[in-house]
């Protein structure tokens, strides 16, 4: 992350404020998230569980910490405020700060002498331990001047945190979730001052902190009637996707559709893909190459829609419904424009992470039952 002169908050579009002296949090934070102003954002209460949040849950006790001295910072220093947002894709299980991930975004720059603020705002559904390597922080919770001392703070779900801390210890510190597994897979910077050179043996293998590693995941349907199913390959922005249907009941001969796509993921939201599709039906005998976007709708309803090299357009909307733990109910409604309409419905009762039991008709091929395979 490159970061401005020492005269502007650097964060992610949150908004602006101008860097001064007085390092003591007395900034007034506005509602951020939903969530309340800086007043109320520590509050030990029941009032900070969210909706999804399970009220049996103890909330972290940071209110409650008191230093048993002062930790304001000297008031006479300048003031460098870092807003980040924490954001993830739970379906891809992947994590960013501001929407970036490590090797895409991988340094704060800081000053030695300043006075660094880091106010985190979680756009997640999880919570969040953020650690910072080299140096303790406040952890800004109600207390002023006896903030508590700590490497280590948990960043509720859909909540906002701020700690700061006094840049005196020279050097390239990491910054991640300690929650390793999301720190692998992105959210994580290295916090670097900037009079600060590595030496030459770090120089050297500092390239493979950011170094990617793909992986490979998939699933397929194998019923009586048909089979469905997919395989990627696929890193943080990127993906390679294999998906078929292939179906044999009430047709007179095995038809199938096999789509060939490149993927980029642009937010949690938003994909792109292009790529093309092979199929022996009599609407495309020849296959057609195709170009679309995947978007979630209002109650995770997912959504693709795609025009081909033919001028034709296709429309998917799916959803699946967790009627209990291990019984869910899935269903598919599509439509193209020469195919016309078409669509699914079914329950899949989960054996494990890996299997489930499924069974489901389908508008031209009929019913039937199978199981499924994730891996």
């Amino acid at each position: 992350m490159g970061m401005t002169l020492p005269s502007e908050t650097v964060g992610a579009g949150m908004g602006h404020e101008e860097m001064g002296h007085g390092g003591g949090m007395d900034m007034q934070m506005g509602p951020t998230m939903g969530g309340p102003i800086e007043g109320d954002l520590f509050k030990n209460g029941r009032e900070m569980v969210v909706d999804g949040m399970n009220a049996k849950r103890p909330l972290p006790p940071y209110p409650k910490l008191r230093a048993i001295h002062s930790t304001a910072p000297d008031p006479s220093k300048p003031v460098r405020e870092i807003r980040l947002t924490l954001d993830g894709d739970m379906e891809r299980y992947v994590w960013f700060l501001n929407n970036k991930a490590l090797h895409e975004d991988d340094q704060i720059h800081i000053r030695k002498g300043e006075v660094v603020r880091f106010v985190m705002i979680n756009r997640t559904m999880m919570y969040h331990p953020m650690h910072l390597h080299g140096q303790f922080f406040r952890v800004i919770n109600g207390q002023g001047d006896r903030s508590p001392l700590k490497h280590t703070v948990t960043v509720m779900p859909m909540a906002t945190t701020v700690f700061e801390f006094e840049a005196s210890e020279v050097g390239d510190w990491f910054f991640h979730c300690h929650l390793l597994y999301h720190m692998h897979n992105g959210m994580a910077r290295v916090v670097e001052y900037e009079s600060f050179t590595p030496d030459p043996d770090t120089q050297s293998v500092r390239h493979e902190l950011f170094e990617l590693d793909p992986y490979v995941y998939g699933s397929g349907d194998f019923l009586s009637h048909m089979t469905e199913g997919y395989f990627e390959i696929a890193g943080i922005r990127y993906s390679g996707l294999v998906d078929w249907e292939i179906g044999w009941g009430n047709v007179p001969e095995t038809e199938y559709e096999i789509d060939l796509l490149g993927n980029y993921f642009h937010n949690r939201f938003l994909s792109l893909f292009a790529g093309a599709q092979l199929s022996n039906n009599e609407a495309y005998p020849d296959g057609r190459g195709i170009f679309g976007f995947r978007y979630p709708l209002p109650l995770l309803i997912g959504v693709t829609g795609w025009v081909d090299t033919e001028g034709e357009f296709r429309f998917i909307a799916e959803k699946a419904y967790p009627l209990t733990d291990r019984l869910h109910l899935f269903g598919e409604f599509q439509y193209d424009t020469r195919l016309d309409y078409e669509w699914a419905a079914g329950l899949e009762y989960v054996v494990s992470k890996e299997l489930s039991i499924t069974g489901s008709y389908h508008s031209e091929f009929g019913v039937g039952g199978g199981l499924t395979v994730r891996f």
